[in-house]
């Protein structure tokens, strides 16, 4: 057994790493997206043991929030990696073993964060179960909605600059809904592989919900995930029953439940 990182990626683990997604892409899509595409925004650290991945904890650093995915039983992996303490994290793990998360509870409070726990469910359709809701009322979103993006983004209580909101625009292949002038509704998506499209950043204008436009905005978003042959993937709040009956009206269906950890820097720190 040993313990590899990027500074390890060769043809050997390369190879490993292709075998554990192709293996299951709706767990590990966010792994080889990441090396993909955001390579010199991610520390991953992987433990191979027979020419296989059995353990890895992989760190996304974004601007503001810091994504940290646990998988595997290494629990203690979480200490061989620099985790950004400076920065509130989700940390999305995949394991349903109380015992696991008590023990990255703990690790976490070690570090001085104070940490939320909260249950997800991923939640998935596919081109044969999708039941698609007037995707024609949305639209593609492009550079001439910047103004109104910025703004229903600020609604949504996430301060974008210009350049930003046109990276988030540009990637996240964004639809929206329009009454009148305004931009009341968004959907985009997080990842696209082509078998996994992860699809989220659905929000509603407070004054413009109950009218269906989440689901529109969704359905636009996931009618081009499924059409590109690849499996739609969500996470929504098990507390949030609307969302998730939206989303099964769609033709999504509960994969599994899994916990995800919210830790933020302690005040004074």
């Amino acid at each position: 057994m040993s313990y590899r990182g990027l500074d390890d990626l060769d043809k050997e683990l390369w190879r490993a790493i292709v075998e554990l997604y192709s293996s299951d892409p709706l767990t590990h899509c966010y792994l080889m997206y990441d090396l993909v595409y955001e390579l010199s925004n991610i520390e991953v650290l992987f433990r191979v043991s027979g020419g296989r991945i059995n353990a890895y904890v992989l760190v996304w650093r974004g601007l503001r929030v810091c994504g940290v995915h646990l998988w595997g039983s290494d629990i203690e992996m979480l200490k061989r990696i620099e985790l950004p303490w400076d920065r509130p994290m989700f940390i999305h793990l995949y394991t349903d073993d109380r015992r696991d998360v008590e023990k990255v509870l703990n690790i976490l409070a070690g570090g001085g964060a104070v940490v939320r726990v909260k249950e997800f469910y991923d939640m998935i359709v596919d081109e044969g179960r999708f039941k698609p809701y007037n995707p024609g009322a949305a639209r593609r979103l492009g550079e001439e909605d910047l103004e109104q993006f910025l703004e229903i983004k600020r609604v949504q209580g996430r301060e974008l600059d210009r350049e930003s909101a046109r990276r988030v625009l540009a990637r996240g292949r964004y639809y929206g809904v329009y009454v009148g002038s305004k931009l009341v509704a968004i959907a985009g998506r997080y990842i696209a592989l082509p078998e996994v499209w992860v699809v989220g950043d659905v929000f509603v204008h407070p004054e413009y919900r109950r009218r269906g436009y989440g689901k529109i905005v969704t359905s636009a978003i996931t009618r081009d995930a499924v059409y590109s042959g690849a499996i739609a993937l969500l996470h929504v709040d098990v507390e949030n029953a609307p969302a998730i009956r939206l989303y099964q009206r769609l033709g999504y269906r509960i994969l599994r439940k899994r916990v995800w950890l919210y830790a933020e820097p302690r005040r004074g720190q």
